[in-house]
């Protein structure tokens, strides 16, 4: 579980990007999303979640509301009284929305996804508002990470390394022998199915895991158990860099993109973020070839979280 401190850091995070965008409420339904706005881990499923208003933001209560028929895994910054039932009757669902306080008072309603069916239902509960986009208010609110945050992907990190020496160690345990190696470790989503090829000369490995709604990783080639680590485009993470000078220390097939709860922002590839400059307090999955980093971009320069522990 996230620290109470985490969790406020991050509502407060939520709550400016709101005001920013002038925002009375926010409505999210993408996962990774509610989570860092509620702190609160609903049910895990292995298929699609279609859209629906999972997470509730009111800026001038201050509080998150969020979908959920039990109150397991609920936060310190949060109450009983702050959950709503699911349901799949529309109706039902509009009039457990409508007691949220202050949705009803909304100009502005921010949401991460939209359907047609919330959008009725919108202008039923908020006639006087105006149903805009908000995914870029949630980006720019998880776009820096704070200390704790770093800490905790770095934990992560050490998690995936679980399963790279797992296989190292025995190869022969295959795929589901690493994913035994990170259960052990109390890790049980990854963020990606595991990459395990074996080459005629290394092995190639790609492990991703979640933790406390965190991701980690590490890809690489190893011989021997040793890690090839022959790419350094990690080092040209640094405060102020372009693409230009990402694509100029690439070797390899390269993709940069932002890491926190899952795929974040920016993405820098060969063929995509032209206009992105790297700034401090960042952290990204960086990928040249089949080498994989999680860098911090801190003022001090580049720091590489996915290091053995």
């Amino acid at each position: 579980m996230n620290s109470p401190t985490l969790l406020q850091a991050r509502r407060d995070r939520v709550l400016s990007a709101m005001a920013d965008a002038d925002l009375d409420v926010l409505v999210l339904g993408r996962q990774d999303d509610a989570n860092f706005a509620s702190g609160m881990h609903r049910l895990w499923t292995a298929g699609t979640r279609p859209f629906g208003a999972g997470c509730i933001v009111v800026r001038s209560t201050g509080r998150t509301h969020v979908l959920s028929s039990w109150d397991a895994g609920l936060p310190a910054t949060m109450s009983p009284d702050d959950l709503y039932p699911s349901t799949w009757n529309p109706r039902v669902m509009a009039g457990h929305m409508s007691s949220v306080p202050g949705l009803a008072e909304a100009r502005r309603i921010g949401v991460d996804e939209v359907s047609p069916s919330f959008a009725r239902a919108a202008a039923r509960i908020a006639p006087d508002a105006e149903v805009v986009a908000a995914d870029d208010v949630m980006a720019r609110a998880r776009r820096h990470k704070s200390p704790e945050e770093i800490e905790l992907i770095r934990r992560a990190c050490a998690v995936a390394w679980a399963g790279i020496d797992a296989y190292l160690d025995e190869p022969g345990i295959g795929v589901a022998g690493v994913v035994e190696a990170i259960a052990a470790a109390g890790v049980t989503i990854p963020s990606s199915a595991p990459l395990i090829r074996p080459l005629p000369d290394h092995h190639h490995l790609d492990i991703g895991v979640m933790v406390d709604g965190y991701e980690g990783g590490v890809g690489d080639g190893f011989v021997k158990g040793t890690r090839l680590d022959r790419h350094d485009l990690w080092k040209a993470c640094a405060p102020g860099a372009t693409h230009a000078d990402l694509a100029g220390a690439a070797v390899g097939d390269w993709l940069v993109r932002g890491l926190g709860m899952g795929y974040e922002r920016p993405v820098l590839s060969g063929a995509i973020g032209h206009h992105e400059t790297l700034e401090a307090g960042m952290v990204l999955s960086v990928r040249d070839g089949e080498q994989r980093d999680v860098v911090a971009v801190t003022d001090a320069g580049p720091q590489r979280l996915s290091t053995h522990p």
